[in-house]
C-alpha cells in the first residue's frame, strides 16, 4: 500500500509504458549513462511542500543504477545532488516570535546508526539546524562503492514554536549535477533508477504497523511547555521502535495539546487521558489488544502524565485492572514546581500568570477550592495507588546546564551526595539529603541588581552555613550511621543562559556524531531511592515564620499569593511535602545526567543531530526499560493502602470527569471568543490574572499580523497566468497550505 500523499512519486511503477518512454529519454541524459557526453539539463525530482508546527516530511531516496559489481567497475557513477530550499520570503527571517519560519534538515545514509562508527566521509550525515527563509541546503549523495541499492533518508522538520497556523513552505529537488538545481526552467524527468518515497507526519507516526494478533505494549509520550510530540519526541519513538525486538510495542502521543500548554495541568492531563481511552477502546488497531502501558514525559509532560494517571484511575477504574502499568518515566520534569530556584521577579511573574494557568500551578499557587497547591494534591489518592503499581518509576534529571527545570525539582529534592562527586569535589561517602538551595555565587549581574532592589521590600531569609543546611537533611545509611556531608558543588542554573542556548544551541562535533567512543559517559548518578532513605521531616515553628515578616508583607496583607510567595520557608515546606508524597511507600530510580547546553532539549533529543548530546540518555532509557522483563511484581511496603484521606478526597473532587470537561470547554470557548488583540493584556477585576491566557495571546497577535503581511506580499507578487488562477487566488488565498490538520483537532 502506498503512503498517503505519495502517489506522484510512484509514477514509474504505476504506469509502466509511460515510465519506459521516459526512461529511454532520460537514460541518454544522465551523467552515469552511456550518453553522458550530451550533458542535457534535467531534474530527477522536484516537489513543493509546507509544514506547520510539529510537522515533518521524510524523503527516502533509492538509487539503483547498476546490475552488478562488474557493471559498476566499468563505469563508476557520479554523485547525485539534493537541494532543500526554504521558499519563504526573506523578510520572514525577522518574524521569530511569530513562527519562526525556520526548518531543520538532515541527510544520512539509510543504514546510519548512532551506535556505530562512520569512517568513510561520504557516509557521514549532514544537517542544518536553522534553514532560514530564502536559504538553501545542498548535499551530495556519493556512491563511493558498489551497492545494489544506494539509499538515503532526508528529514525536513518545522521549527515553529508559538503558533499552529504558521506555515513554512519549502522545495526539494534532486539532480545529477549541482548547477542544475538552481535553474528553475530545468525539465523534471523521472527515472526508474531513482525513486523517491515521501512520508508525511502521520505516515511516520503510524509506522511500523503492529501485530494485532499479539498483546500490545502501549507507550504514551507527552511533551512539555511550548513543545509538541510530533517532532520534539519523534526520536524517542523511533529508537523505541527500533529496540522493541520481539515485544509488540506501539508508541503514541497526543497531538491536540500543541500551542495549548499554558492552559493548566488539569486541562492538558485530562485530554491526554481521554486520548488513551480512545486508543484502547475505539482505535481499530489497538482496540482490545492493549495489555501493558508505559508513560514517558518530558519537562511539563511529566506532571501532565501524572495527572492523566490519576484521571484514568478516578474516572475509568477498569483501565488499570485490564492494562498493566509498566514504566513511569520523566525527563527533566518540574515535579515539585519551579519556585525555589528562580529569582523573585520570576516567581512574581509566574503567579501573575505570564505562563498562563500552567505557570501559576508551577509556582505552587493555592487552588481556589482546596486551599492547597495542585502539585501537593497530585501525588495523593488515586495517583499514589497507581504509581505504586508501576514496575519501574524513573526520574531523569539534568545535573547542570538546565536553568528551565533545575536538578532540585526534577530529582524530587532528595539525592545521595556520593553520587554527585563527578560534578565537583568528592563529598564524604554515605550521605544522603535534600538538594540545597544554590547560592547565587555565579549569578548574572542583572539578577543580582534586581534582587538587590527587591530585597528592600521582600522578606529575606538569613543565609545559613553549608553545615547547618546539610545537618537538617542528613539521612541514615544502611549501617545506620548519620554523617554530615559537604557538597561538591553543582553550578547554579541560569535561566538567562538556558534561554540563550535555546536560540543558539552549541552544535555537536562531527567526531561526536560519527564516533561513539568519543562520547563521554553522561550518567553521573544512578540509584534507587525508598522513602526510608529520606531524613526526618522538619517542622517549622510559627514564631520563626513570623520573623520573616517585612514591610512588603504588611503592605500586601490582602494579597494572599504574594504573602505566601514571600515566605521562602513556606515554599521549602511545600516542596518537601510534595517530594515526600511521591516517595511514600515507593521506590524511585533517579538518574542524573551531565549534558552540554541546551541540556533541557538535549535530554529528549528534540532534533536528531543538533541535540545529539542526549543520545546516551535515550540509549540508557531504552536499555533499562524496554526489552527487559515486564512481568516483575513491583516492590511495595507492608502498608500498601496508606493514603491521607484529606488529600485523597481533595484530589478526587478535582478529578471529576464531567466537571473537568466543562472547565475545558470554558477554557476553549474563552480562547476562541475573546478578541485576539486584547486577550494578552486583560486586566479586568474578574480576570484570573493580569495575563489570563499567558504570553501566547501576545505572540498570536504578532503572528497574525505577520501572517497577514506575508499574505499581502504574496498576493501582490504572485502573478496569475490565467483567469482561473486569478479567481482561485481571490477565493482562497491559503489554498495548498492545509496539509495535515488532523492531529490538531
Amino acid at each position: 500500500m502506498l503512503p498517503r500523499g505519495s502517489l506522484n512519486q510512484y509514477i514509474p511503477l504505476i504506469v509502466p509504458q509511460v515510465a519506459q518512454d521516459l526512461s529511454a529519454k532520460a537514460l541518454d541524459y544522465l551523467p552515469f549513462s552511456r550518453e553522458s557526453e550530451k550533458n542535457e539539463h534535467m531534474l530527477l525530482h522536484r516537489s513543493a511542500h509546507s509544514v506547520k508546527i510539529g510537522q515533518s516530511f521524510r524523503f527516502n531516496v533509492d538509487f539503483a543504477p547498476f546490475d552488478s559489481a562488474e557493471h559498476y567497475a566499468s563505469q563508476p557513477p557520479k554523485s547525485l545532488w539534493v537541494k532543500v530550499k526554504n521558499t519563504e520570503p526573506l523578510p520572514m527571517r525577522a518574524a521569530y516570535l511569530a513562527g519562526p519560519y525556520v526548518l531543520y534538515v538532515d541527510c544520512r545514509t539509510d543504514d546510519y546508526d548512532i551506535s556505530k562508527n562512520v569512517f568513510v566521509t561520504a557516509d557521514q550525515p549532514v544537517y542544518e539546524p536553522q534553514l532560514l527563509p530564502g536559504q538553501s541546503f545542498y548535499v551530495e549523495l556519493l556512491c563511493h562503492q558498489y551497492k545494489p541499492h544506494y539509499r538515503w533518508t532526508i528529514d525536513v522538520v518545522s521549527q515553529a514554536i508559538f503558533n499552529a497556523s504558521v506555515t513554512t513552505n519549502f522545495e526539494v529537488s534532486i539532480a545529477a549535477r549541482r548547477e542544475w538545481l538552481s535553474e528553475s526552467h530545468v525539465q523534471v524527468v523521472p527515472h526508474p533508477f531513482v525513486l523517491v518515497l515521501v512520508h508525511d507526519t502521520l505516515d511516520l507516526w503510524n509506522m511500523p504497523i503492529p501485530d494485532t494478533s499479539r498483546p500490545i505494549h502501549l507507550v504514551i509520550l507527552t511533551h512539555g511547555l511550548h513543545a509538541n510530540v510530533l517532532s520534539d519526541m519523534f526520536f524517542i519513538k523511533e529508537q523505541i521502535d527500533k529496540a522493541s525486538g520481539d515485544e509488540n510495542i506501539v508508541v503514541k502521543g497526543y497531538f491536540g495539546n500543541v500551542c495549548k500548554t499554558e492552559r493548566g495541568i488539569k486541562y492538558l492531563g485530562s485530554r491526554v487521558a481521554d486520548y488513551v481511552i480512545e486508543l484502547v477502546t475505539h482505535n481499530e488497531t489497538l482496540k482490545g489488544n492493549v495489555n501493558k502501558i508505559s508513560f514517558i514525559g518530558h519537562s511539563l509532560g511529566g506532571l501532565i502524565q501524572t495527572f492523566a494517571v490519576a484521571y484514568l484511575e478516578a474516572n475509568f477504574p477498569w483501565f488499570f485492572q485490564q492494562v498493566k502499568p509498566i514504566n513511569f518515566i520523566t525527563l527533566a520534569s518540574p515535579m515539585i514546581g519551579v519556585v525555589h530556584e528562580n529569582p523573585v521577579y520570576i516567581k512574581l511573574a509566574l503567579l501573575a500568570g505570564v505562563v498562563g494557568k500552567t505557570g501559576q500551578e508551577l509556582g505552587l499557587q493555592y487552588t481556589e477550592t482546596n486551599n492547597k497547591p495542585l502539585l501537593l494534591l497530585l501525588p495523593t489518592g488515586p495517583t499514589h495507588r497507581i504509581l505504586k503499581r508501576f514496575i519501574r518509576r524513573t526520574l531523569y534529571a539534568n545535573a547542570v546546564n538546565d536553568g528551565i527545570v533545575p536538578l532540585r525539582t526534577s530529582a524530587l529534592l532528595y539525592l545521595d551526595y556520593d553520587g554527585l562527586s563527578a560534578l565537583g569535589k568528592d563529598p564524604e561517602p554515605g550521605t544522603t539529603g535534600e538538594i540545597p538551595q544554590d547560592l547565587p555565587d555565579n549569578a548574572d549581574t542583572q539578577t543580582l541588581a534586581i534582587g538587590a532592589v527587591l530585597s528592600y521590600f521582600l522578606p529575606q531569609k538569613q543565609r545559613k552555613s553549608d553545615a547547618d543546611k546539610y545537618n537538617r537533611f542528613q539521612t541514615t545509611t544502611q549501617e545506620n550511621n548519620s554523617k554530615e556531608g559537604t557538597f561538591g558543588g553543582i553550578p547554579k542554573p541560569s535561566l538567562v543562559e538556558s534561554a540563550t542556548s535555546l536560540i543558539l544551541p552549541p552544535q555537536p562535533s562531527l567526531k561526536y556524531i560519527t564516533n561513539p567512543s568519543s562520547r563521554d559517559n553522561v550518567i553521573v548518578h544512578d540509584k534507587v531511592y525508598h522513602d526510608a532513605d529520606l531524613p526526618p521531616f522538619r517542622i517549622e515553628e510559627k514564631d520563626e515564620l513570623e520573623k520573616q515578616q517585612t514591610m512588603m508583607q504588611k503592605l500586601t496583607a490582602t494579597g494572599e499569593s504574594i504573602t505566601k510567595l514571600a515566605r521562602d520557608e513556606e515554599m521549602e515546606r511545600l516542596e518537601e511535602e510534595i517530594a515526600r508524597e511521591y516517595h511514600k511507600l515507593m521506590l524511585w530510580r533517579k538518574v542524573l545526567v551531565k549534558l552540554k547546553p541546551d541540556a533541557h532539549n538535549n535530554i529528549v533529543v528534540r532534533r536528531r543531530f543538533s541535540n545529539a548530546y542526549g543520545w546516551p540518555v535515550i540509549e540508557h532509557l531504552i536499555k533499562n526499560h524496554f526489552g527487559v522483563d515486564s512481568n516483575e511484581t513491583p516492590e511495595l511496603c507492608e502498608d500498601e493502602s496508606m493514603d491521607l484521606a484529606t488529600e485523597s478526597s481533595a484530589l478526587a473532587r478535582i478529578l471529576l470527569r464531567d466537571l473537568i470537561h466543562q472547565q475545558n470547554e470554558d477554557i476553549d470557548r474563552e480562547s476562541l471568543n475573546e478578541p485576539v488583540e486584547h486577550t494578552w493584556m486583560k486586566a479586568d477585576a474578574d480576570c484570573e490574572s493580569m495575563f489570563a491566557v499567558g504570553p501566547a495571546g501576545l505572540l498570536l497577535d504578532v503572528s497574525e499580523m505577520v501572517y497577514k503581511l506575508k499574505d499581502q506580499w504574496e498576493r501582490r507578487t504572485l502573478q496569475p497566468r490565467n483567469i482561473d488562477e486569478a479567481n482561485a487566488l481571490d477565493n482562497d488565498p491559503f489554498e495548498g497550505t492545509k496539509l495535515i490538520m488532523e492531529p490538531f483537532m
